[in-house]
């Protein structure tokens, strides 16, 4: 889409009942033809309708001129918004002319789009197109558009629409916002009891949390509630369950509003399979050639049922899935998937295997349920699906590879290295940078107290001075302390964070603060 930028700075940006972002909604106000505040694309006229209209004097008359699809927007902004919001953008439309339709999107910036799934349908009465949406994490201002649509069998990029009475405004009250949901282990042993999280924020209060899980099914789910809060994240158990088994599981939210969300069906297959993303080469230099994801696991075990699965991160939707069915892992454990035949050791050639460049996420799947997942990049508002915390984005030419082979702590920023050169089917090169623990046989690395309380020095969990300044990072892989000297106390909220030394590159080590 081509966009004309204007910045409506005119706005107050005092969020109250029914206040319309908006300016000139209703398309009375003209200049030329050309509605104020409004701008079209190169695809597209507008034309100032005395006729047709909803309400007041005017309409714009929308017409669709070219089939150059991506300028045939009619759109106003940018105007500031809040993060994780919902708002809801509505517009009439008259649409009588069966060889097109229109269809509402919110372009955030500076974090991508949301376009709504309903378009308008041939009528000879005005219809009502409501989208309602929540701006993502990070979203400072938004775009609103309505896009004109060619759907004739010549497509011959002729249609005509008329539009009145635009709205975009968040309501008075809002409804919690989940941020992000997950559990760990990914994949548990039978014997392990699974750790669910929930990063949810409200306007007001969450005054009731359920978690809901069954197994194999969620006919008749058994409901929990949380263990803490911390950091407004909510943390829950379920309790060890049957090899074999599917978990599925859900969470509800209400509000002081009264107001509910729920979140996402999550599942995971209970009985470990011990089956791993080894490595992944997702950015060869150039024009990507040569790409590779690796899966270790026991030699001679069939992978009938699994599947690689590249996960966009801009919308977590899934956009390349491989199918490792009738395969077999090689005794020595290492199967490779690669994009082309010559990737060294390749044992499945799959186009798809040229995964993503980051901010992205691989998964691996049994019978569609995820059991490894790998997310790579810095969170800055993108779809992270990985485990806890994303690995590092490598350069050109380098790959994400786990060491030793196969360990995994469903930590990605812990079990993913840099590697400077790929190991496509064979072991990987030991590096400083797996987790603290094997970081502290190759680097000084300090011993730290664990758990501790808020109150005390920083000195109680690293007493050595040589290894300051540290960063502490929360769940959401944010920084939300630099920590200078061993004097400064300890104001962290009860909760689990991340402690990372800058003078020993990749080291970090899980803290846990209680009262």
């Amino acid at each position: 889409m081509k966009i004309k930028i204007i910045v409506l700075l005119v706005m107050p940006f005092v969020f109250g009942i029914s206040q319309n972002l908006l300016l000139n909604p209703g398309f009375e106000s003209w200049v030329g033809n050309q509605p104020d505040y409004w701008f079209d694309d190169d695809s597209i006229l507008i034309f100032q309708e005395d006729v047709i209209v909803h309400s007041g004097t005017f309409s714009a008359k929308d017409s669709l001129i070219s089939q150059v699809q991506s300028y045939a927007d009619f759109s106003q902004g940018r105007f500031p918004i809040q993060e994780n919001t919902q708002y809801t953008f509505t517009i009439w439309a008259w649409d009588n002319d069966s060889a097109g339709r229109v269809r509402q999107c919110v372009s955030w910036w500076p974090t991508g789009s949301s376009w709504s799934n309903d378009y308008s349908v041939d009528s000879l009465s005005w219809q009502e197109l409501t989208y309602t949406v929540t701006s993502p994490a990070g979203a400072e201002s938004a775009l609103v558009f309505v896009r004109a649509y060619d759907i004739s069998p010549a497509w011959d990029g002729g249609a005509v629409f008329y539009l009145d009475d635009a709205y975009f405004s968040p309501p008075a009250a809002q409804p919690p916002t989940i941020l992000r949901s997950w559990h760990t282990p990914t994949n548990p042993g039978t014997s392990i009891t699974s750790e669910i999280y929930a990063h949810t924020v409200d306007n007001g209060t969450i005054d009731f949390d359920t978690l809901f899980y069954g197994v194999n099914n969620l006919q008749s789910p058994t409901t929990l509630t949380h263990i803490s809060v911390a950091n407004d994240t909510f943390y829950y158990e379920i309790p060890a369950q049957t090899a074999g088994d599917t978990i599925f599981y859900y969470l509800k939210f209400v509000d002081n509003d009264g107001l509910v969300a729920v979140s996402d069906t999550g599942a995971y297959y209970n009985g470990a399979l011990n089956v791993f993303i080894n490595e992944v080469y997702y950015d060869t230099p150039g024009a990507d050639s040569g790409c590779f994801t690796e899966v270790f696991g026991p030699g001679m075990m069939n992978l009938n049922g699994f599947t690689l699965v590249g996960v966009n991160g801009n919308d977590g939707t899934d956009y390349a899935t491989i199918d490792l069915g009738g395969y077999v892992i090689p005794n020595d454990g290492f199967f490779v998937v690669g994009d082309n035949p010559t990737v060294l050791n390749v044992d499945l050639v799959d186009i798809l295997a040229d995964f993503q460049n980051a901010d992205d996420n691989v998964e691996l799947r049994f019978n569609g349920i995820t059991i490894d997942a790998l997310g790579y990049g810095i969170l800055n508002g993108w779809v992270f699906t990985g485990e806890w915390l994303p690995a590092v984005d490598v350069m050109g030419g380098h790959s994400l590879g786990r060491y030793p082979d196969g360990h995994d702590t469903d930590d990605n920023s812990l079990d993913f290295n840099d590697y400077e050169a790929p190991t496509p089917g064979i072991t990987n090169p030991a590096v400083g940078i797996a987790d603290y623990q094997k970081v502290a046989d190759l680097v000084p690395v300090p011993a730290i107290t664990n758990p501790v309380r808020p109150g005390l020095r920083y000195g109680v969990l690293i007493r050595d001075v040589g290894f300051y300044p540290f960063s502490i990072y929360n769940t959401m892989g944010q920084v939300i302390e630099e920590v200078s000297e061993p004097e400064k106390e300890i104001t962290l909220l009860t909760g689990v964070y991340f402690l990372r030394l800058n003078n020993a590159a990749g080291w970090c080590a899980k803290v846990v603060v209680f009262k």
